[in-house]
């Protein structure tokens, strides 16, 4: 069995993380989104679902679909070949893209955000920027 480089085993957790939270999502978006909301009936020991709206539900299940998309272009670019070392860079500035984006509008979201203002937690849009941030270093 050849040996995996550092970069082809983070692209494989990230795929392998990708389809876990884009299932978790998919699957029970009502008490992520409250545990993660800033709903006036939600405390930090009693989430509370019901509060989650329709919406909301459905965006992060458009948001999950997304996310499936986007895995396959992780799982190409695993091979040794030369042809999936040269996909990489295509799947780099793909996902670097997305990210930085991510990144810039979460913070903006943050550090904006009124106070009793509905939507994610300012620690949830904080941990979420942390969450992306190291990757973007390299």
């Amino acid at each position: 069995m050849p040996s995996l480089s550092p970069i082809q085993i983070a692209l494989a957790l990230e795929a392998g993380l990708n389809i876990c939270g884009a299932t978790l999502m998919l699957l029970f978006p009502r008490p992520i989104l409250a545990y993660l909301s800033s709903a006036p009936s939600r405390t930090a020991s009693d989430p509370n679902p019901s509060s989650v709206s329709p919406t909301a539900i459905q965006l992060l299940r458009w948001l999950a679909a997304l996310v499936y998309g986007l895995t396959p272009q992780l799982l190409l670019a695993l091979p040794s070949s030369r042809g999936a070392r040269d996909k990489r860079w295509i799947v780099y500035i793909t996902l670097g893209a997305g990210e930085g984006a991510l990144i810039v509008i979460m913070l903006w979201q943050a550090l904006l955000r009124e106070q009793g203002e509905g939507g994610l937690t300012r620690r949830a849009l904080l941990g979420c920027v942390a969450g992306l941030t190291p990757f973007m270093r390299d």
